[in-house]
């Protein structure tokens, strides 16, 4: 392996920026000799044409590679070696002070700790003793003194009747921070010694290709420069604090067993080692795979093969079969609307099945819609089938919506966020204020997107979530359970949260301006007081059904804690931040500012100029972005479109209310929000809002005992709830199109089918009890 790929895979990546440059150091040693190579005599050809160049070599000067050395010593390797040597030696002795302190800092805690809790013989036994080989006799002296036995005891009784919780938590994060600090102290000695072989590697690189030229040799001068910067106290000390750090943690978790204690702690190392390189290796996967498109599909020889090769040709036959039926079997006597009836069905098992890529059967909708000529003008006085030029005009237009926008504007945050580390910081701050257990890191997830879909909408703040999941699952190996839940659990989570303020989700405004008709409507207090019990509970049971499901609890025992970066926040991540809450301020105030904004849409804009216009982010950003998410929100609000126009839910909404002719108001509003919740599962949420509640607000100002507003805004809340299929809602789209570094997406329809249609029934139970009992009292008649 060369060396620079293995100092990818050994440095630590917080620290990947203090490390030798050596592929700097490598490009200015070949520029070199390039220059004088050319500039001597032709007359020279055993030098002119020689042929041990490397491919290495010969790669970086085709591709003219400049290098620019600070201070502008360009030909001077000595002061290039100088001043990577410098660099290195100021960030080592800046570290080692930085975690000695922190050692001392944790024998303080551990000292606290102990003070508090007592000292049980079975509990806090010193791990006397014991050192290890090279460290000084000091680390022998025992680092806790010990009471007498009677104040010891009374010391117990009182944390045990009072403290026991508290300090049980105290115990548990010194242990994370004792490991963390162990980890570090030993990537710290580490450091010294992948920085000593890449000074090595590279000075034996410039004896090697310019000693020819005439050039000094470095090696024997300048590597014992390098050795002499690391002198052996220095090791000393960081060891004897590694020592010390063994036996603080047997004291806290091994029972004084300083062998076990050193045994975890380098289980816990290795752990972070291959954790390190993992990500790296994904990383680079990642690059290559955006390079050139790579996928890979494994097949094992055999009758599973066979089927595994040709379900995708099963399926698309399935669904040429629907096709096929229901254009042939009348239902409907309007052709219109059973041509859109057979348009909705093929593309249902298409999604569902996964037969075609989501995003390729999104193309297929404004396709059938005009070949199918579903489309309906209604402007005159009767309605007319469009002709097939004006259909596709329809279908076009109504394919680039504001929500279209607000999702590029949330991927340009998103990309920002992710690219300037925001997201790893936010991350960060999140884990370390609850519990490592993946239950609680999933619970903890869920509530944070539901709480940023309450005021940026669900539209743009599940892919906000998703860029802050990133860090996390970098962690995780590709496939893994936790994995899929959280991304899922992001997903559920943000359609609840589409529930929570007049202003999360377009269906909401929508269901506002409804119950406004012929008074006035809810206020936003009214508005919270119902959704937001609805809301927190249906993350409870959602977050129920993803552990019963995919169990992360038996695959992965502690979510791994993000180390926190060292790097001060710089000025571009300020003006990501400043234009990101403006935009995000922005969409929270747009009932206000609509007159001049118009939409949300619009202001979706602004992140895309300040981010793209101003260099934070750049064209190949903008190509990565999920393009296939995009399309196929075009293509669900096509087919929004399609239904709305042609008639048919309109059909089966005016069916369904002379069916319910004499039923009570909870009656009403459990059929009305079972056809929502069917409806808005295979269409936009919008869509469904726009078609079906004013047919539900004119069922309810004529029923003998008028609820209107509490109709609509029931049948508005079940709008988010329906999250049963990859297409229900965008947020369900970005986790469908979601993928780790290998390109293999996340979840798969079946995952959705598993839990979404569930978590869905479970909304809709909540919507028709729950809701309905606390819209008795906060919605007005």
């Amino acid at each position: 392996m060369k060396f620079s790929h293995a100092l990818k895979f050994n440095a630590n990546s917080a620290w990947k920026d203090h490390y030798i440059n050596y592929n700097r150091l490598k490009k200015l040693i070949y520029k070199k000799e390039a220059e004088e190579t050319q500039g001597m005599s032709l007359n020279m050809p055993d030098i002119a044409n020689r042929t041990s160049i490397d491919v290495e070599r010969q790669d970086m000067l085709e591709r003219q590679v400049s290098v620019a050395l600070e201070g502008g010593h360009e030909d001077n390797l000595d002061r290039a070696f100088d001043s990577e040597l410098q660099r290195i030696i100021q960030f080592y002795h800046k570290k080692e002070e930085e975690l000695l302190a922190g050692a001392e800092e944790l024998e303080k805690l551990e000292r606290q700790l102990r003070s508090s809790a007592g000292r049980a013989s079975h509990d806090w036994a010193p791990a006397g003793g014991r050192r290890r080989s090279g460290a000084p006799a000091a680390a022998e002296e025992p680092l806790l003194d010990r009471g007498t036995e009677a104040e010891e005891l009374a010391e117990q009784s009182r944390f045990w009747t009072w403290n026991a919780v508290g300090v049980r938590i105290a115990r548990e994060k010194l242990r994370d921070k004792l490991q963390e600090q162990f980890v570090d102290l030993q990537a710290l000695v580490d450091y010294v010694e992948v920085n000593r072989t890449g000074f090595r590697k590279a000075l034996k690189k410039h004896d090697k290709v310019l000693g020819p030229l005439g050039h000094a040799k470095l090696m024997p001068s300048y590597f014992p420069k390098v050795e002499g910067s690391f002198p052996e106290k220095n090791r000393l000390r960081v060891q004897d604090a590694l020592d010390r750090l063994v036996l603080l943690y047997a004291n806290v978790c091994c029972q004084g067993s300083a062998e076990l204690a050193e045994l975890e702690l380098k289980a816990e190392l290795r752990s972070q080692l291959k954790l390190e390189r993992t990500t790296v290796w994904k990383d680079m996967v990642e690059r290559e795979r955006k390079g050139h498109s790579a996928t890979v599909e494994d097949f094992a020889p055999g009758l599973t093969s066979w089927l595994q090769r040709n379900r995708q040709y099963f399926m698309i036959l399935l669904a040429a079969a629907a096709f096929a039926v229901l254009l042939s079997v009348p239902i409907f006597t309007d052709p219109t609307k059973q041509n859109c009836l057979a348009l909705l069905a093929v593309v249902s098992v298409l999604w569902c099945t996964e037969a075609l890529p989501l995003y390729v059967t999104s193309m297929l909708v404004p396709f059938l819609a005009v070949l199918l000529r579903v489309m309906v003008d209604r402007s005159g006085k009767a309605p007319r089938r469009m002709s097939a030029p004006d259909a596709a005009d329809a279908i076009l237009k109504s394919m680039f919506s504001q929500t279209i926008m607000l999702l590029l504007g949330g991927f340009a945050i998103a990309s920002a966020f992710t690219k300037h580390f925001i997201a790893k910081r936010m991350a960060t701050w999140v884990l370390s204020k609850v519990s490592s257990k993946p239950q609680y890191v999933l619970i903890a997830n869920m509530l944070v997107a539901t709480f940023a879909s309450m005021w940026i909408t669900n539209v743009a703040a599940p892919v906000l979530c998703f860029s802050l999941l990133q860090p996390i699952l970098r962690t995780l190996p590709s496939g893994h359970s936790f994995a899929k839940s959280l991304v899922l659990g992001i997903a559920l989570a943000s359609n609840l949260g589409g529930m929570t303020s007049p202003i999360s989700s377009p269906q909401n405004i929508f269901a506002i301006q409804e119950m406004g008709r012929g008074g006035n409507s809810v206020s936003w207090l009214s508005w919270f007081a119902v959704a937001l019990p609805i809301a927190f509970i249906g993350n409870l049971i959602c977050w129920g059904a993803l552990l019963a499901v995919y169990r992360p609890m038996k695959t992965l025992k502690e979510v791994r804690r993000l180390p926190d970066t060292e790097d001060p926040v710089n000025w571009k991540q300020v003006y990501v931040m400043v234009i990101s809450l403006g935009t995000v301020a922005l969409w929270c105030a747009n009932s206000a500012l609509d007159k001049y904004l118009g939409q949300m849409g619009i202001v979706a804009i602004i992140p895309m100029v300040f981010f793209f216009g101003f260099g934070l982010l750049n064209k190949d950003d903008f190509n990565n972005q999920l393009w296939n998410v995009v399309m196929l929100a075009m293509g669900g609000s096509a087919l929004g479109e399609a239904v709305k126009s042609s008639g048919l839910l309109e059909a089966i909404a005016t069916g369904i209310q002379d069916v319910i002719v004499g039923y009570g108001t909870w009656g009403v509003l459990a059929i009305f929000c079972a056809l929502v919740l069917v409806a808005t599962t295979f269409i936009s949420h919008t869509v469904g809002a726009m078609v079906i509640l004013p047919i539900v607000q004119a069922v309810g100002a004529d029923m003998t005992d008028p609820h209107p507003k509490l109709l609509v805004m029931g049948a508005a809340l079940m709008c988010s709830g329906a999250m049963g299929l990859p297409v229900s809602g965008f947020p369900n789209m970005n986790a469908i199109a979601l993928e780790d570094q290998t390109g293999k997406p996340y979840l798969a329809t079946l995952d959705f089918l598993r839990v979404g249609v569930p978590c869905s029934i479970a909304a809709y139970l909540l919507v028709i009890s729950l809701g309905f009992v606390i819209m008795r009292f906060f919605i007005g008649w």
